[in-house]
């Protein structure tokens, strides 16, 4: 299985069976996004191109029977398919891959794919991608959807693997939202996997405790770029990363490599809060092991915290192909936008306020549009994010009836703002999003991990 090179490798896979590979976006997803953003939205273009895709090399068929779901492969090759599975197990399990009568050994026996319930909830699928991955120490491999072009009709779950010590079946749960067919062909880019460091800390402090975000805040959104931006693409956020993210590249570097190995001290990172509608700090407590399919209580010493995003302010949107309006809740926007401004004024002072409007008027009206025909906006949380140098954010968009939030990584370490880009699906109808619906989840990465490769595993007899 080849991929295309990048950064140092940091986990190995293991091809036993030729169903998927994985693979690289470029970040401007072979010319299918739009000129604007192709020089302008780095945050997108990084998000597009974030991780490895888990890619089918042949299609699925999935169906939902009965409340539950089965999958199958489809076309030319199928019972070949089933063949090599049926051949790949004992040779993993006398090669010491998977452990005999093990959990993983007993999913895997019945087919590519299983059924699986959590709760009352729908049914989920889980299917075996026919690789299996180990982390190098200190690293974990975080899988989830395929975002901002990707198949809407699933959602995949997301997971942690962590184990170290052996190799580990990759496995995509998926369960089919309700508006899929009873029959679903999967094709292409079904996930997506990357490594992340385990041993992150976030702690929560107001504007007044971390001053220094708010004014770095201001100077960006100063009346020059406002000025520049109504004729022309800006290009002060890559301006800004290219100086100060490759300060901190440096000053990582000098610190050892990103791995959460011993004598590594854990990144901390501060949600810096602004406004009303504080995030949530967010701790991994499962993951998956060689021990089995289902998730695991984590005990390890290493903390992976991230932060959750939710929505302040209730609105309804609607887009007419060219028309994109927003429509929130007057009363509760005005009464948000009124306690972010009271809190700048009352850490920076009255003057502040006059001197930087444009860049208060930025953050408190909460919602900015993209241009006519595009179904996107952004939404702005009141609340920042500053990672250490030389790390990055994750941006993961949530998914809702009719829109996506999409994926971005953001220079949390020069930049502090975490925008929600919405992609609104749905055409004529609104789509509606209540307070409290989550947006995002902020996870901070080191940036020598967001291009990290893998090294290519072996059978002993190959």
């Amino acid at each position: 299985m080849a991929v295309a090179a990048a950064g140092e490798a940091c986990f190995e896979v293991l091809d036993a069976l030729g169903l998927c590979r994985l693979t690289r976006r470029t970040g401007d997803l072979d010319g299918a996004v739009p000129l604007r953003v192709a020089k302008a939205c780095v945050p997108l273009l990084e998000g597009n191109a974030f991780g490895l895709q888990i890619t089918l090399a042949r299609p699925i068929e999935v169906q939902r029977r009965l409340g539950s779901l089965r999958a199958e492969p489809a076309g030319e090759g199928g019972e070949a398919l089933l063949r090599a599975h049926r051949a790949a197990l004992p040779r993993l399990v006398s090669q010491g891959f998977l452990a005999p009568e093990g959990a993983w050994h007993r999913a895997l026996r019945g087919g590519l794919a299983w059924a699986c319930r959590k709760g009352l909830g729908p049914p989920r699928l889980r299917l075996w991608t026919g690789l299996l991955v180990r982390p190098d120490p200190g690293v974990w491999l975080r899988v989830a959807g395929a975002a901002n072009r990707r198949n809407v009709l699933i959602e995949v779950s997301e997971a942690y693997l962590a184990d170290e010590s052996a190799f580990v079946p990759l496995v995509v749960e998926l369960r089919l939202r309700d508006e899929a067919p009873r029959s679903l062909r999967l094709e292409g880019e079904i996930g997506c996997i990357a490594p992340v460091r385990p041993d992150v800390e976030v702690e929560a402090c107001g504007l007044a405790e971390a001053p220094e975000v708010g004014r770095a805040h201001a100077e960006f959104y100063d009346a020059r770029y406002f000025a520049v931006k109504k004729g022309e693409v800006t290009r002060k956020y890559r301006r800004l990363v290219g100086d100060k993210a490759r300060a901190g590249d440096r000053a990582r570097a000098g610190e050892g490599s990103a791995g959460g190995g011993e004598g590594v001290s854990p990144a901390r990172a501060r949600l810096v809060v602004a406004g009303p509608g504080a995030p949530e700090i967010d701790e991994v407590t499962e993951v998956t092991t060689a021990a089995g399919p289902d998730p695991v209580p984590w005990r390890g010493g290493a903390r992976l915290a991230s932060v959750v995003v939710r929505n302040a302010v209730p609105f309804r949107a609607t887009f007419d192909g060219h028309t994109l309006a927003v429509a929130p809740e007057a009363p509760r926007l005005a009464e948000g936008a009124a306690a972010v401004e009271r809190t700048f004024a009352r850490v920076y002072g009255d003057d502040f306020l006059a001197a930087n409007r444009g860049a208060l008027w930025y953050l408190t009206k909460y919602f900015t549009p993209h241009p006519p025909g595009e179904p996107h906006f952004f939404v702005k949380p009141w609340a920042f994010t500053r990672t250490p140098p030389g790390w990055s954010s994750l941006l993961e968009g949530a998914h809702g009836d009719g829109y996506d939030v999409m994926r971005g990584v953001v220079a949390t370490d020069a930049f502090f703002a975490t925008p929600a880009v919405f992609h609104v699906r749905r055409i004529g109808a609104p789509i509606e999003v209540p307070e409290g619906a989550p947006l995002l989840r902020v996870l901070p990465i080191p940036r020598d991990l967001l291009r990290a490769g893998f090294r290519e595993a072996r059978f002993l007899d190959g």
